[in-house]
């Protein structure tokens, strides 16, 4: 199981479409706080979680350091538009060492997929 984690809609549902057409199994969280609730019922079965870093409520960041006290393990990948606003720098301070610039085609994010599983 994949998780995605993004506040825009759009984006939750062609990455959702693009992953189950290559047979992953996708959860969706519209925010941090939803995306921490999934992971707490289903995180044993969450294999990597992609997450946007600039959303409301709980953003990239906080929602990487409350994944990561719940499984220090957790594989995520971080994805952002703005890549010059310091979430990226701030997301590989927190060891995620993945980071997908949007916007993305399907294939990055497969082969990325593919490297981290």
């Amino acid at each position: 199981k994949i998780l995605v984690v993004d506040d825009e809609l759009a984006i939750r549902e062609v990455t959702k479409a693009t992953l189950e057409a290559f047979n992953y199994t996708v959860l969706t969280a519209s925010d941090g706080t939803e995306a921490l609730a999934l992971y707490a019922q289903q995180g044993e079965k969450i294999k990597v979680v992609l997450t946007d870093m600039m959303m409301p409520f709980l953003d990239g960041p906080a929602t990487i350091r409350a994944l990561q006290k719940l499984n220090p393990n957790v594989k995520i990948i971080a994805s952002s538009g703005l890549t010059d606003n310091g979430k990226a720098v701030e997301a590989v301070d927190l060891g995620v060492r993945t980071f997908l610039p949007k916007p993305y085609t399907a294939d990055k994010l497969l082969k990325l997929l593919a490297e981290i599983l």
